[in-house]
């Protein structure tokens, strides 16, 4: 074993990895739906109640979710989370829930950028989460719910959206008050069956009848297939029925089998792509998403059905002046300085600088030699003194120490900006602000 690999990673490539798995698991092990090739696929029909495809893609109306939606239509980067939100929006414009004057309720929604869609389509969005903070990247972070612009992708008609923490289990609503409802991989988060159980359930209550309830979650593919937060497909159906709800047909279980021949192994594969088919030791799964329809009952408060009014996706426009105050300081090798910059914001997005660690906005400080390397590694992080809205501005003194390169090789000090978990500022055109350092 190399020294760098901890005992525990050993472990974890030893036992979750292919060889092994390939040996002593696949001889015993099937998929439940023979894999197909991807070209078998008809490009121009996708069912709404299946698994994740790349094939679908093929699909001009369930391309659009990569506009709607602000998302990369890279056709060498596909992932299944991205497909979830694709999914969900072509399910719901195939069944014309988009109309204008419908409520929706997002559950478990973090701050996904469905909420955000669709708050410029329909009425009215309520999205609700825990807002514990505890997911990767701030999706849960709690000042999502006072400042739900900070997450936006791109602009929103704010007074259409309203964020509130709520459990899933226990829905703060009265019965039948939404047209539709969206639950994107969170219902195998929600604990023991009997709690996914009653989750359903609520969903069932709140919904209009005639309303949808859609539903993504990850689903078993193989015989072998274990764990509480993958679904049987067997399970989730029976849930699903207990709960009231009816779907269209069985859901279409049959994956590519391009993909089906090597599913990723996690921890290991986490960032490959296509993410597609994935393997947790003897558990091979993927995303599923189901359209679950309240019967109608002839009352008068039907859920809502009709035509979508379209509107142009406005992404922020980011934009940022950074000068330096003064003379390009001296200062010797290895030794303490301060500098003063002045920052305005010339963009029309709001920098937000407190809260959750997550798409704040800071200040990166670098140094980099006359050679082109980088001698500082990852760059110093600073805070902004509050929040900085469009045309405001602001000065601060940054406290750094020159790196300890022999006299005769010059440094420069890079200053930029980063939204965290996002983007550096350079990444849009912003030029960082570099600044010559004379040997004293």
């Amino acid at each position: 074993m190399p020294r760098d690999v901890s005992l525990r990673d050993f472990y974890i490539r030893t036992f979750w990895g292919d060889r092994f798995y390939r040996s002593l698991l696949q001889p015993c092990d099937r998929y439940l739906v023979a894999p197909c090739p991807s070209a078998s696929f008809d490009g121009a029909e996708v069912p709404l109640n299946k698994v994740c495809r790349v094939a679908d893609a093929r699909h001009p109306a369930w391309r659009r979710g990569y506009d709607d939606l602000g998302f990369p239509a890279n056709p060498e980067v596909f992932h299944r989370k991205i497909w979830e939100f694709n999914q969900a929006l072509f399910g719901l414009r195939t069944l014309r829930r988009l109309a204008p004057g419908a409520a929706a309720l997002g559950i478990g929604c973090g701050h996904e950028e469905l909420m955000y869609f669709l708050a410029n389509r329909v009425q009215r969005v309520v999205a609700t989460d825990l807002y514990e903070g505890r997911w990767i990247g701030g999706e849960s972070d709690a000042d999502v719910l006072e400042h739900p612009a900070k997450y936006a992708p791109f602009r929103y008609r704010e007074d259409h959206l309203q964020v509130r923490r709520m459990d899933a289990l226990a829905l703060d609503a009265a019965a039948a008050t939404f047209d539709f409802l969206f639950c994107l991989s969170s219902i195998e988060h929600f604990g023991r069956l009997d709690d996914k159980r009653t989750s359903l359930r609520e969903m069932f209550r709140v919904l209009k009848p005639g309303g949808v309830a859609v539903l993504t979650t990850e689903v078993v593919l193989n015989r072998l297939g274990r764990g509480v937060q993958y679904f049987p497909i067997a399970t989730l159906l029976s849930l699903v029925r207990e709960a009231g709800f009816t779907l269209d047909g069985v859901p279409d279980l049959q994956v590519e089998s391009e993909f089906a021949a090597a599913p990723l192994a996690l921890p290991m594969d986490t960032f490959v792509s296509p993410h597609v088919i994935l393997r947790n030791f003897n558990t091979i799964y993927t995303s599923i998403a189901l359209f679950l329809m309240k019967p109608p009952d002839g009352s008068i408060s039907q859920a809502i059905v009709g035509d979508e009014i379209a509107a142009p996706l406005e992404r922020f426009r980011y934009g940022a002046s950074i000068a330096l105050n003064g003379a390009p300081p001296a200062v010797p090798a290895g030794g303490n300085f301060a500098v003063s910059l002045s920052f305005r914001n010339t963009g029309d997005a709001t920098w937000f600088a407190d809260g959750s660690t997550s798409h704040i906005v800071r200040i990166g400080a670098w140094f980099q030699a006359s050679d082109g390397r980088n001698v500082t590694g990852e760059p110093q992080r600073f805070a902004l003194p509050g929040h900085v809205r469009p045309g405001e501005a602001f000065t601060i003194s940054l406290p750094l120490m020159r790196p300890g390169e022999p006299a005769d090789v010059g440094v420069e000090l890079h200053v930029g900006l980063v939204k965290e978990s996002y983007f550096w500022f350079r990444d849009k055109g912003i030029a960082d602000c570099v600044i010559p350092l004379a040997s004293d």
